[in-house]
């Protein structure tokens, strides 16, 4: 059984509401230009040629397939590899998206006592934790004056590999 909470999520014990994502920096709204671009066809495994640019027919949008709801997605850079072992590094892009409510088991972005973090939401009957895939990194375990606000659940991931 996966616990849902409401967002905006705002647990707050003696302390008072972080900001919205919308106000920090790092964060980017997802954005079309107003010439769809889309990639060359995917090839099929076995393929004998690549793929013609200009073939629209079975092209891919990578917008359409990262942001499922523009209005309330937004991008943010990694700054650490706590969740390496969900494959996301420092320096990838994740799109996050605020209408999710945040499950148990679910990749979140969270302000934890004003600090940003990258995480696996963890559900303990009534204690909420927030856990790493680095073994040399304690979980989060919240406590009476901790304040915890989710600003999103993570739903994809990009990176480039050249400059």
């Amino acid at each position: 059984m996966s616990a849902q909470l409401a967002l905006p999520f705002v647990s707050i014990v003696g302390a008072a509401p972080t900001v919205p994502p919308e106000s920090c920096a790092e964060v980017h709204r997802p954005r079309r230009r107003a010439m769809r671009k889309r990639l060359p066809p995917v090839a099929e495994r076995g393929a004998e040629a690549p793929p013609v640019a200009g073939d629209e027919s079975t092209g891919m949008d990578v917008h359409d397939y990262l942001v499922r709801n523009g209005e309330s997605s937004f991008i943010i850079q990694v700054r650490d590899d706590a969740m390496a072992d969900s494959e996301i590094f420092t320096g990838d892009m994740l799109v996050v998206d605020k209408s999710i409510r945040p499950a148990h088991g679910h990749i979140v972005v969270a302000l934890v006592n004003g600090e940003r973090l990258v995480r696996r939401l963890h559900h303990r009957g009534t204690k909420t934790a927030l856990q790493t895939g680095n073994p040399d990194d304690a979980e989060i375990l919240l406590e009476n004056g901790s304040e915890l606000t989710i600003w999103g659940v993570v739903v994809g991931k990009f990176k480039r590999f050249l400059g």
